[in-house]
Parts: C-alpha cells; structure tokens; sequence
C-alpha cells in the first residue's frame, strides 16, 4: 500500500499516513488514486505553490513516483510505494509456483506476495517458505514479517 511520510515540523519526526482510500488531501495538495487490476498510480492535484521533487506544480497535475518529495512552503513530505511484507490468502487466479519450495500455492492459502519482486511463496507452519531465508528466494527484499520500512526519510 502506497503512504505518505509527513514531516513533524515540532518535532522534527516522520509519521506515516497509509493511503488506503482512493483520495487523500496532504496540505495544499490532492492525492488521487487510479487503479486498474493490480496496477495503481497516484496523481497529485494542486496550484503552483505545490512543488515535486523542486519542481513547482505549473500543470496542477503530476504522476507520483516513489520517492516523490512533495512541498508546500516549508512543508515537506514524501510520497512511497514501498509495501511490507504480509501473510495473505492466495487469490488462486492463476496456477503459481512457490519461488522457494516449486510446489503449486494452492487458492486461499496463506502465501506472501515479495513486496519488492512480486514473487510469491508459501507462508505457514508447515510450509513457512516466504521465512525460511532472510531474503526473498528472488531478490534481497528482508523477509522478516514484522520489518519496518527500508527506505524512510529520515536519513535525507
């Protein structure tokens, strides 16, 4: 799930606001989601005074990319796709084999979808595949289930 970092000017912390609705306003501007299937993006909607990456919003419309810093004045926030790994059931749509173990993920089985390569792998008790390595079987995506974010603003 996409979110947004927010600076805490007071406190000079960054607090994380999931984007789970289709829309969301963060300061002057508009966050728009369009979705399509698994595919989505965001757009942001605002006036001039909005800037992207140091850009000003002249448009009034821009795609958001990850890593996006969005301001308004000396607002700062920064627009993620990054997503966490989670245990879900698998939707089944499409016979798939676990990247780790090559069996089939069976529908509504618990599986982990690699938020980084979207590879997917089993993830239970007797098949913990998504687990069994501390990174994902197809990419360097940490595979520990209660892992913060890789990337936060923090270090900028």
């Amino acid at each position: 799930m996409a979110h947004v970092w927010l600076h805490a000017a007071v406190s000079d912390d960054w607090n994380i606001l999931p984007l789970d609705d289709g829309a969301v306003a963060v300061r002057s501007a508009d966050l728009l989601r369009s979705a399509s299937g698994e595919q989505e993006a965001w757009v942001v909607l605002g006036p001039a005074s909005v800037s992207i990456n140091a850009h000003p919003l002249d448009t009034g419309i821009r795609v958001l990319r990850d890593r996006d810093e969005l301001r308004v004045g000396a607002s700062r926030a920064f627009f993620s796709t990054e997503t966490l790994p989670t245990i879900v059931s698998f939707p089944g749509e499409r016979p798939v084999l676990c990247a780790r173990c090559k069996l089939e993920i069976l529908a509504g089985s618990p599986a982990v979808r690699c938020p980084q390569c979207r590879i997917w792998h089993h993830q239970s008790d007797e098949s913990p595949c998504w687990t069994y390595h501390t990174t994902c079987t197809n990419c360097d995506q940490p595979t520990a289930l209660d892992a913060n974010y890789r990337w936060s603003p923090e270090a900028l």
